[in-house]
C-alpha cells in the first residue's frame, strides 16, 4: 500500500472517526489491510487513504503545504525513504515509541484539527498498560 509518512501518525490513533463516512470506510480498511499484508511504501503527495478523503482534490490536498509539512517531519524522525517498502508492525510500534511516547506528536501535527483526538487516545492507552 501506498502511504503518505503522516498518515502512520494518524493511523495509529484511529478510533473511526473522520472527514466522511467514505473516509472512514477506507481508513478502516487501509489499517485492515496493511495488518493482513503488512508492508507499505512511504509516498510525496496522494495515497491510498486520500482516496476517499473529501478534501482530495485530484491527487491534491486542500490543505497540501500543511500535510506536505507533516510528512517531511514524519518521515525525517522515522527515518523513512520514500519507495522503500516497510513493514506496518514495526513502524507502527516506532511510531508509538518514538513520536507518541516522547510528546513529538505536538511539534510534528500540532495544527492538526484532529490532534487533540490524538493526545486522548495517547493518554488513554497509556491509562489502559
Amino acid at each position: 500500500m501506498r502511504i503518505r509518512p503522516h498518515h502512520l501518525l494518524c493511523m495509529g490513533n484511529y478510533i473511526g472517526k473522520g472527514y466522511s463516512r467514505e473516509f472512514e470506510i477506507n481508513m478502516s480498511r487501509v489499517i485492515a489491510e496493511l495488518k493482513n499484508r503488512s508492508v507499505l511504501t512511504p509516498v510525496e503527495g496522494a495515497d491510498d487513504i486520500c482516496a476517499a478523503c473529501p478534501f482530495d482534490h485530484h491527487g491534491v490536498c486542500e490543505t497540501e503545504e500543511k500535510v506536505r509539512r507533516y510528512d517531511r517531519e514524519a518521515a525525517d524522525r522515522l527515518g523513512l525513504v520514500y519507495g522503500a517498502e516497510y513493514e506496518y508492525e514495526e513502524l507502527a510500534r516506532r511510531v508509538a515509541d518514538e513520536i507518541y511516547m516522547t510528546g513529538d506528536l505536538t511539534s510534528i501535527c500540532g495544527d492538526c484539527e484532529w490532534h487533540s483526538l490524538c493526545l486522548d487516545v495517547i493518554k488513554n492507552n497509556r491509562k489502559n498498560q
